[in-house]
């Protein structure tokens, strides 16, 4: 069994992992324990925070096997190839046991440590990843939130949480279950079966940066052809286009010019035909300093807010998965 958990910081994500993984390993009577540890000690808060993660599953009965990059060659010596092939895959017992921690140190580490994978991160990761999925008992994977902010980051920040979102949809995909923490909470991610509804309205495809929401909205609505891009269409797509991506980058482009929010939700609620908005949650993070930042902000927040009191339908997307949070009977 194979579980990816993902979460923000400090919403307990750790702490679950590590008694998910204890409670597999008692399950199976598995005798290999393992902790696939991939934060780098680069400074004092790194280190102090190592520390802190060693205190907490000191007791467990987990080995700690140190793992900044090449994550498919420890792999290989956990379990090598010709132990693989010979064991009984029927018998999960005789396969470790292993929690990874986490996906973000990890990707950190092949893009910009000096013998990293580079651009080939996501290759390297994943296929890491799926070869313990094969040789393992159960494999508990835990990730990072990392997408849902207003901040406009550089092109290095912006090709990290690229290759993170790819890398969390790829293993997402792969996984036997995703789980979700929220402040100690558990949400299990389940994928909907792509069943379009034929309801005449607004639907909202919603979720952080890079989580996969254009191509889940197009599985989704297949009969869309008409899509339009936030980023550089013409104000006046809003009233003609099937759906509409990078809906907050519209927004944006509208507050610059001095245009407000209102006048756009009644363009859109005097709409005849149904359109499909897939935008960005922006809202996390820390609030701006800018004024415009702070207002573009709270509008893209205001505006969503009430394109959902008027939709048929809201997805969210994490991780490539959706889950419909809104409805109409």
């Amino acid at each position: 069994m194979f579980e990816l958990i993902t979460g923000g910081s400090g919403s307990g994500k750790s702490s679950y992992a590590e008694d998910r993984i204890c409670e597999l390993s008692r399950a199976c009577q598995s005798a290999s324990l393992y902790y696939i540890a991939t934060m780098f000690p680069f400074g004092n808060g790194t280190e102090e925070k190592i520390a802190d993660h060693r205190l907490r599953r000191k007791g467990k009965g987990f080995e700690t096997i140190e793992c900044y990059t090449g994550l498919s060659e420890k792999a290989r010596m956990l379990w090598p190839i010709e132990k693989w092939e010979k064991h009984d895959r029927q018998d999960s017992s005789q396969g470790p046991c292993v929690l990874l921690e986490c996906i973000s140190n990890l990707a950190a580490n092949e893009l910009y440590m000096e013998e990293g994978a580079c651009e080939q991160a996501v290759e390297a990761i994943v296929s890491g990843i799926l070869y313990l999925k094969e040789i393992c008992s159960h494999l508990v994977v835990v990730t990072n939130e990392v997408f849902s902010d207003s901040r406009f980051y550089d092109e290095e920040m912006r090709h990290y949480q690229k290759v993170m979102g790819e890398i969390n949809r790829k293993l997402a995909s792969a996984a036997d279950k995703v789980t979700e923490v929220v402040y100690g909470s558990l949400l299990a991610l389940k994928e909907d079966k792509m069943k379009t509804t034929e309801k005449n309205g607004i639907k909202l495809v919603i979720g952080g940066a890079f989580q996969g929401k254009r191509e889940y909205a197009e599985k989704r609505y297949p009969k869309i052809t008409r899509w339009a891009d936030g980023e550089t269409c013409s104000f006046e797509e809003i009233t003609s286009c099937e759906g509409i991506d990078h809906f907050h980058l519209f927004l944006r482009r509208w507050l610059k010019c001095g245009k407000e929010k209102e006048e756009l939700l009644e363009q859109i609620k005097g709409r005849e035909s149904a359109l499909v908005i897939i935008c960005d949650e922006i809202g996390y993070g820390l609030v701006p300093v800018d004024a415009f930042e702070r207002k573009y902000r709270e509008c893209v927040g205001r505006t969503m807010t009430a394109l959902t009191s008027m939709s048929v339908c809201v997805e969210r997307v994490i991780c490539g998965i959706g889950q419909t949070i809104k409805e109409a009977d």
